[in-house]
């Protein structure tokens, strides 16, 4: 019984520690309200400001479905209704972005340029790239509960950190600008632009620092970033190679690592992930830690600290009405098993850590 209490007293100073050190967030994090442009928003900070965004987007659409693997920006048109219910229009730059999902998917992800003479007429700040992730296949409930998914696997992240790329749910409608009857409408999201993310956390995007030595990023937000992954099942990132994580640059010289795209997520459950048969993945569901901790000891401070966000982080789930019920309950029994996970195997001796000869940290 002592023993207990003298834990439950050191989990409550490295607590106040931690809101005080190394995850002491900044205050500029909190979303601002209001309508109307104020000095320093974004086009992002406008848009992010309701649940959910009804908008329109008119350009050529059998060139973007067809014509996916170009990376010239075609002219089109983005309306939207603000909270107040006032209609928005921008004139935009589109094009197909991504890799995997550009190339298999029905309808590829788009990336949305804003017009910075506009902006600034806007009284806005020169922020001016989106990525939206869209549908892959043809509308149905399953390829919608995808977007619900990987969209809610973002917010759980924005809730441990504000190193996080911040997403709005949208549900838009693509029509085409030759022919107003051909016209798909679906949800989807925007993603914030990484040079607003990187200026909101006081560094600056590095768009070669592949190789980057993990002595040179952040410790304790690289712990954060792997035991998230660990935590959605994802495998499908690489901090050296730059796989679907951002490395900001911050004044000191030193690395944040930001990461995106869970698709290939075990929360997300998209139809092609698969085992992973290099880290010797035995199915798709096992987790493997792939951060640079080498020992359980390295990451009893970043778990208690996950612990103290299992109710928040499940309640995102739970409260969120634009996924269906069951999909909610598999994605909810899946984070939770990682917390049953670590208490039932006494803390972080549960994490399956990669073996070291199956690749350099």
């Amino acid at each position: 019984m002592i023993i207990r209490q003298s834990k439950n007293i050191w989990a409550l100073f490295f607590l106040v520690a931690l809101s005080a050190s190394a995850f002491a967030w900044p205050a500029d994090f909190q979303k601002r309200g209001g309508y109307e442009p104020h000095s320093g928003q974004s086009i992002f900070d406008l848009l992010n400001q309701q649940t959910l965004v009804e908008m329109t987007l008119v350009a050529e659409l059998d060139s973007l479905i067809n014509e996916r693997r170009t990376n010239h920006y075609s002219k089109a048109n983005l309306t939207y209704k603000d909270g107040a219910g006032i209609d928005r229009k921008y004139e935009v730059g589109v094009k197909p972005r991504g890799k995997f999902r550009r190339r298999v998917c029905d309808f590829p992800p788009l990336k949305l340029k804003f017009s910075k003479d506009q902006l600034e007429a806007a009284g806005l700040s020169k922020h001016n790239d989106l990525k939206l992730v869209t549908h892959c296949m043809e509308a149905d409930e399953y390829n919608e509960s995808l977007i619900m998914k990987e969209y809610l696997a973002y917010k759980m992240y924005n809730e441990l950190t504000p190193n996080s790329f911040r997403v709005q749910l949208v549900r838009i409608t693509y029509q085409d600008k030759h022919d107003k009857r051909k016209k798909i409408k679906q949800y989807g999201f925007l993603i914030e632009d990484v040079d607003e993310l990187a200026e909101r956390i006081g560094g600056k995007e590095c768009d070669d620092c592949m190789g980057v030595p993990a002595s040179q990023i952040k410790e304790s937000h690289e712990k954060v970033l792997s035991l998230f992954q660990y935590l959605v099942g994802n495998l499908d990132y690489d901090l050296k190679m730059n796989r679907n994580v951002k490395l900001i640059k911050m004044e000191d010289g030193t690395y944040v690592p930001v990461p995106y795209d869970f698709d290939y997520s075990v929360v997300v459950g998209a139809p092609y992930l698969r085992p992973n048969s290099d880290l010797q993945q035995t199915a798709a569901m096992e987790r493997i830690y792939l951060g640079h901790a080498e020992t359980p000891d390295d990451l009893r401070n970043t778990i208690l600290y996950f612990k103290t966000k299992k109710d928040v982080l499940l309640n995102i789930i739970r409260d969120f009405q634009y996924l269906d019920k069951q999909s909610r309950f598999e994605m909810e029994l899946y984070v939770q098993s990682f917390f049953d996970q670590l208490e039932a195997r006494e803390n972080a001796q549960g994490i399956i850590f990669r073996k070291k000869d199956l690749g350099v940290r």
